[in-house]
């Protein structure tokens, strides 16, 4: 299971609209698509829902996805949240060719500075 590819994943279901973000069930859905093409997620159902839960508060600690606000006069849903300005920045770049791969082999930490010198060196 790549890191990176769950944090598009994650940043895909942050979308702020109409639906509850719920961390586990996207890491849930990965490992299930990494076992329906029969390669090895690496981790156990719960180590991946543990897994996807603390790279979610890591994503929140870090800036790049908050608690999603109410939009016009529809109702609140509990537990949407939203990118930022940096995570809408990131998973505009993540979904690029080969951007999972260097994140992954530059060994990248999911940490704001880190992620901004990434998106720089990808950008020059």
């Amino acid at each position: 299971m790549e890191m990176w590819e769950l944090v598009r994943r994650l940043l895909a279901g942050a979308n702020g609209g109409g639906q509850s973000f719920t961390p586990g069930l996207i890491g849930d859905l990965y490992r299930r698509d990494l076992i329906a093409a029969k390669q090895d997620a690496g981790l156990t159902y719960q180590e991946v829902l543990e897994f996807a839960d603390c790279l979610s508060e890591q994503m929140q600690k870090e800036g790049l996805i908050r608690p999603a606000g109410v939009r016009g006069k529809g109702p609140a849903i509990l537990g949407a949240m939203e990118r930022t300005e940096l995570g809408e920045e990131l998973y505009d770049a993540i979904r690029g060719h080969n951007v999972v791969m260097f994140f992954e082999g530059m060994n990248a930490d999911v940490e704001a500075p880190t992620i901004r010198r990434l998106l720089y060196q990808l950008n020059s």
